[in-house]
């Protein structure tokens, strides 16, 4: 264990896995911040795919660069960039984080001031200015994680005894002691490292912020949390895609915790309770968002359906017979032998069969809506449903060819496939219509820019040169009050960060689009925004991203989320 006596104010670390454009916009905002400061930044990064290690190395030479051959963990990893640093106070950052400029200097201040406080952690906003429980809490203690597992805590969530875990009983805008931190954004005094020991690393990811910090407070330590500073925290960008592996490392750390901190503690508490109570919160966690995935392709489903119902009863439908008895007149006068009225005759198929032509039409136009994107950026656009439709009948079509015994009437299919163009694409252009009343000219999206710096004024090139897309630039906002009034690639700068909360009060915008440069100096500017509002970011890379693409939509665009567009609202993801 290295020396307590350090050479710089501040380590700071970031743990990197697949996160490479946010991560970039984390470390701008870092090295922003460590003005005024002696800081040294390590990332260690954890076998990434996408490139993250090469671009830190290419774009940020004074940070320091760790590569791991696999991905270690969050624990490993960190413990990885304290011992090869040489700060006074190490820093827990996670690469989805943007920090405010006052970040660091506010939280080193705190340190330096409160010598009896181990460590220090500021307030965690979602991206859309609410705060996140994360920012501080209480220990999973019997009581605690009952009226957490149970939802007492959400419904009291002012009494101190039953809101004890999320600590929503304390004031937000106040110092607080608490019992733990959370680890996307945590400063830790050194000393105290050599104390309690660095990261407990049988935690994988998630846990050990919560077994560091109660180690500290068995110590003798007090941890503080200090609102006077923000960040914002994407929250678990580099996971999205995993989210059953996130839930079971989520509920095997707290298990861990449970086992190795409770035990001690109640010893006569059946701590097995908790176990159950940990994994079933883990299926319910779980649950949610998996209804939620599914519930679009449910509905289509069901449209579906009913739309190869209609369209097989229309078919063989009695109030047809007097038009093909017509056809069947005419076609003996002019000598030829049809029987059309064998037309009206359905299918000779048991119900298992059925079933069969049913399930098996209804997946083929479901894969059709996902390959055409209408459960990801085109969820809500008609125009892409009418051609996801009629992709599906030409697959169901296609299959029928090839399995002669079901290979029923091809005006059935079509029938359905006028009933399905109905349903399918019918409810998308109401939804949309319903949330978008209102927006710019001939439909277009209204956004607004936030930033004038090198990115923005690149992507406002690149916009006005694609003709706009399909949006309607109402103006650029700056972070200087110096820049209101003077023209930008061409557009007027409309107002300062500071107006941005009365811009969006006034304006009728659809997105707002940051670049890094801005969005640190903006944090609780889309407080009270409309929640239809969608919030994207300029990755640093926008030019190299686009390549030689032609993107004819901004739903093309390789911009970073911030703000999801809500359900029902035109947007993407």
């Amino acid at each position: 264990m290295k020396s307590s006596v350090a050479a710089v104010d501040l380590s700071v670390a970031l743990v990197s896995y697949n996160t490479r454009e946010l991560m970039q916009q984390a470390l701008r905002t870092v090295i922003e911040a460590s003005a005024g400061l002696q800081v040294e930044i390590t990332v260690v990064d954890n076998a990434s795919g996408d490139g993250s290690a090469d671009m830190v190395e290419a774009e940020f030479p004074q940070v320091k660069l760790i590569r791991n051959s696999d991905n270690v963990g969050f624990a490993v990893a960190n413990n990885a960039a304290f011992r090869s640093g040489h700060g006074r106070y190490v820093m827990l950052l996670n690469t989805d984080t943007i920090i405010r400029p006052d970040t660091l200097r506010c939280l080193v201040e705190f340190l330096d001031n409160h010598p009896e406080t181990a460590a220090a952690g500021c307030k965690i906003l979602n991206p859309d200015g609410t705060l996140q429980l994360e920012s501080r809490r209480g220990f999973p203690t019997p009581t605690a994680a009952f009226c957490k597992l149970t939802g007492l805590s959400r419904l009291f969530p002012r009494n101190p005894r039953l809101a004890r875990y999320n600590l929503t009983f304390l004031d937000p805008e106040e110092v607080s002691e608490v019992d733990a931190l959370s680890g996307s954004c945590m400063m830790v005094r050194w000393e105290v490292i050599e104390e309690v020991g660095l990261l407990d690393e049988t935690y994988f990811m998630y846990g050990e912020d919560l077994d560091w910090c109660y180690r500290m407070r068995e110590a003798g330590w007090k941890i503080h949390y200090v609102p006077q500073t923000e960040i914002i925290h994407f929250r678990g960008e580099s996971g999205r895609a995993q989210e059953m592996r996130i839930q079971y490392l989520k509920n095997r750390a707290m298990a861990i915790f449970v086992q190795k901190h409770m035990r001690r503690r109640y010893r006569f508490f059946p701590l097995w309770l908790l176990h159950v109570g940990i994994g079933l919160y883990g299926l319910y966690s779980l649950a949610i968002p998996l209804a939620r995935r599914l519930a679009l392709p449910a509905l289509d489903a069901i449209l579906v359906l009913a739309g190869l119902r209609l369209g097989v009863a229309a078919r063989y439908h009695p109030d047809l017979v007097p038009a093909i008895r017509g056809v069947e007149r005419v076609g003996v006068a002019i000598g030829l032998d049809v029987h059309p009225t064998r037309w009206l005759t359905p299918p000779a198929y048991t119900e298992a069969q059925w079933m069969l032509v049913y399930g098996a039409s209804v997946v083929i136009w479901l894969a059709a809506f996902q390959l055409l994107g209408l459960y990801d950026r085109r969820r809500y656009s008609a125009t892409w449903a009418v051609l996801a439709v009629a992709l599906g009948f030409t697959g169901v079509v296609t299959t029928a060819f090839f399995f002669k015994a079901y290979n029923f009437s091809r005006l059935a299919a079509a029938a359905a496939w006028a009933s399905n163009t109905v349903f399918v694409a019918g409810w998308r252009l109401a939804w949309s219509r319903r949330l978008g009343r209102g927006r710019g000219r001939l439909g277009r999206r209204r956004i607004l820019v936030v930033g004038t710096d090198a990115s923005a004024v690149q992507f406002l090139e690149f916009l006005q040169q694609a003709g706009g897309l399909d949006s309607e630039l109402r103006g650029i906002v700056s972070s200087e009050r110096e820049e209101v009034g003077r023209m930008v690639a061409g557009r007027q700068v409309v107002g300062s960060v500071e107006d941005l909360p009365k811009l969006l009060s006034e304006g009728d915008f659809d997105e707002l689009i940051f670049t890094s440069c801005t969005i640190s100096h903006s944090l609780g500017g889309l407080a009270g925004a409309d929640r239809r509002l969608r919030v994207r970011l300029v990755p640093g890379s926008f030019t190299d991203l686009i390549g030689e693409d032609r993107p004819t939509s901004m739903e093309d665009l390789p911009l970073i989320e911030v703000i999801p567009r809500p359900t029902g609202a035109y947007r993407r993801h």
